[in-house]
């Protein structure tokens, strides 16, 4: 297959059907429905089931689809490198976090660096753990920043800081007269935690397994700022990151340490095999002076 059959593919995947990819790539539904029906003899399997005039995407083509999607990012970051040559920017930076990093901390980095270097352009980008490390190792993306981000050969990782582990739960639970809750203060209450598999699921089931209390998570997320919503609507309790907790959004909750203490390495994120430049740099330096104070805000 080609590039140009790919790009279809992925304006299909993306749109649902055959004409809102039409119109995406500016050509017709016919031509759109043919290249489909090309792209399946190429690789020898249906990419899509028609059914009522929509377009239901195969297990093998979501297959395909995740095996392409560093193509279609290294795409759009040639695209985004065009616009900025033809814009006439002098200095740009591209920053992917996850999306509990973008919520609170990497907003006040944002203006301290633009504040001292107004002439640089910053492309910010929102995604998932694994979305977040294909992006720098790709290149796509300059530096990274999350939470937990694990080892990969490739990568340059760079503390931050060491976060805490925290419970929220309502202003009226029992919970929060607690000075700190623990796996048996827990035993009985409705838990909403990070997601099976990751590597902070893994430290909290093994803390529960320690303590003779079984972990069963009610609700799991991928992403901690749904679950602090979630007992903002009156229901159960979370344990997520205390930035997270305490990012302004969740005021009328209760925060609590969470015993024993799980830390959560707060990473920059850099490739190995792409040269850092000096705007990346800076970045860093002012995102970990921002980080910084602001945790030393929140834990008083």
């Amino acid at each position: 297959m080609n590039l140009r059959q790919l790009e279809i593919f992925h304006a299909v995947m993306t749109s649902g059907t055959t004409v809102g990819a039409a119109e995406a790539l500016g050509m017709s539904q016919p031509a759109v429905s043919n290249a489909i029906r090309h792209l399946e003899l190429v690789v020898g399997f249906t990419l899509f089931e028609r059914l009522s005039n929509r377009l239901v995407a195969t297990e093998e083509a979501k297959l395909l689809y995740a095996r392409a999607e560093p193509i279609f990012q290294l795409q759009q970051s040639v695209n985004q490198s065009a616009l900025d040559i033809k814009a006439g920017h002098i200095g740009r930076i591209r920053v992917v976090a996850t999306s509990e990093v973008t919520e609170s901390l990497v907003p006040m980095a944002m203006r301290e660096f633009l504040e001292r270097f107004p002439d640089v352009f910053v492309v910010l980008d929102t995604k998932p753990l694994h979305n977040v490390l294909e992006a720098v190792e790709a290149g796509i993306a300059d530096v990274g920043f999350a939470i937990d981000p694990g080892e990969r050969h490739s990568l340059l990782l760079q503390p931050i800081d060491e976060l805490r582990t925290v419970c929220i739960c309502s202003a009226d639970s029992p919970l929060s007269k607690l000075p700190f809750v623990t796996p048996q203060d827990l035993a009985q209450e409705r838990l909403i935690c990070p997601l099976s598999g990751t590597r902070i699921a893994m430290l909290l089931e093994e803390a529960f397994r320690k303590s003779a209390i079984p972990y069963e998570p009610k609700v799991e997320v991928r992403f901690l700022n749904a679950a602090a919503r979630i007992v903002q609507e009156g229901w159960g309790v979370a344990l997520l990151d205390e930035v997270t907790a305490t990012s302004g959004h969740y005021s009328d909750l209760t925060v609590l340490p969470f015993e024993p203490r799980i830390p959560r390495p707060l990473t920059a994120i850099l490739s190995r095999s792409h040269a850092v430049s000096r705007h990346s740099r800076e970045f860093i330096r002012t995102f970990t002076l921002t980080t910084g104070t602001r945790i030393a805000e929140i834990r008083g």
